[in-house]
């Protein structure tokens, strides 16, 4: 099959979903399509110094990437949504159109192409005119289905009432299978010490509020290893804590993260109950993605075998219990030192790890691939 993705993400830059759609691409294609994905050129958004798209995201040359004009305006979705028209009128015929820019969406169904939309948060929550659009887009013969990342954002569009059970399928994210946990980096601090780590942004919701306040009570044998963020946030959160045994790494690409998360022996995912979008204006929007969203992270921990400590929150539970990580109360301090006491035993670690490595396996990007085109 010919798809092609339709993407409103930067490429290249440091977005989660920009990974998420690179990563995809990937996958299709190595299901067997011919990809296409179709990305904003965005002049002065781009990660600096960045050479090689696909080495920079650690993704097989396997897909054509297409990057179309975008002015960086207010009102450049607009000009970025007419010319994936003239692309579509021009362009060779595909036999999909799967994607997250909503309006890209919209507009190819009037070339009578068969559409299947992913969304990451409640269009509703968004301006008017998209919900008049996202309506438009779900009323045409040619929409086949969407696709969301948790059945609590499912939930949420079926309590809308706009589309029917059988055309919102639930996918959550994923990761690549690992093929060397022994591909590992030099971590800093002490050799012998038990590697506790967290890994992505660091802004307010992400958990680092949790991990600051428990930095300075863990024991001296106990570090904590944190792999991400944006200098503003990483300056913040050292000049909070107080703690020697917390190392900050700052922002890595992602193709690295993978030996950084070998080298680890915990890895939490400390969500708390109020998570906004990175770079949101929080004073003017009112967009919660805690109750919906599907971390990238929690895939890639348990893609590397790794003993995960997550907050026990409903959407996170959607796939860890108790069997494949410990759950705790996002904010209870005295659970989640007592959770990394508990998993100083070796044998702890390996009981859950292992048990995580097992369930990943319907995570994969691929199976995700596969199972989001399925039935069309």
């Amino acid at each position: 099959m010919r798809i092609l993705y339709i993407s409103k993400s930067v490429i290249p830059s440091r977005s989660a979903n920009s990974i998420h759609v690179m990563k995809m691409c990937q996958a299709f294609s190595d299901n067997g399509h011919e990809v296409v994905l179709l990305a904003p050129k965005i002049i002065g958004k781009y990660e600096n110094k960045v050479t090689n798209i696909y080495k920079y995201y650690g993704v097989k040359k396997n897909f054509q990437v297409k990057k179309i004009w975008h002015p960086n305006i207010k009102s450049g979705a607009i000009i970025y949504t007419l010319a994936i028209f003239f692309y579509l009128f021009f362009a060779k015929r595909f036999n999909l159109i799967y994607g997250r820019f909503l309006h890209g969406c919209y507009i190819s169904t009037l070339f009578n192409y068969n559409v299947i939309y992913e969304s990451h948060t409640p269009i509703f929550y968004n301006k008017n005119y998209n919900v008049f659009i996202f309506k438009q887009l779900i009323q045409n013969k040619y929409f086949k289905k969407m696709i969301v990342i948790s059945q609590a954002l499912k939930d949420v569009y079926l309590k809308k009432g706009y589309l029917s059970d059988s055309k919102i399928k639930v996918a959550h994210d994923g990761a690549d299978e690992v093929i060397n946990f022994n591909q590992k980096i030099d971590l800093m601090g002490k050799k012998k010490n038990l590697k506790v780590g967290y890994v992505g942004h660091l802004y307010k919701g992400k958990g680092m509020e949790i991990i600051s306040s428990i930095s300075d009570k863990l024991d001296d044998d106990v570090e904590i290893h944190i792999i991400g963020g944006m200098e503003k946030d990483i300056n913040y959160w050292k000049n909070k804590v107080r703690s020697k045994n917390i190392y900050f790494y700052g922002f890595i690409p992602h193709k690295h993260i993978g030996n950084y998360i070998n080298s680890l022996d915990i890895c939490l995912l400390p969500n708390q109950k109020i998570i906004h979008t990175y770079g949101s204006d929080v004073s003017r929007r009112s967009v919660n993605i805690s109750n919906f969203t599907s971390p990238l992270k929690l895939f890639e921990y348990m893609s590397h075998k790794k003993a995960i400590i997550a907050s026990d929150l409903p959407v996170l539970k959607e796939v860890l219990n108790h069997k494949n990580s410990i759950l705790v109360k996002h904010n209870n301090e005295s659970l989640w030192l007592r959770s990394i006491k508990k998993l100083k035993s070796k044998k702890n670690r390996k009981l859950i790890s292992e048990k995580a490595l097992k369930d990943f396996y319907k995570f994969t990007w691929k199976n995700r691939a596969i199972k989001v085109v399925k039935n069309l």
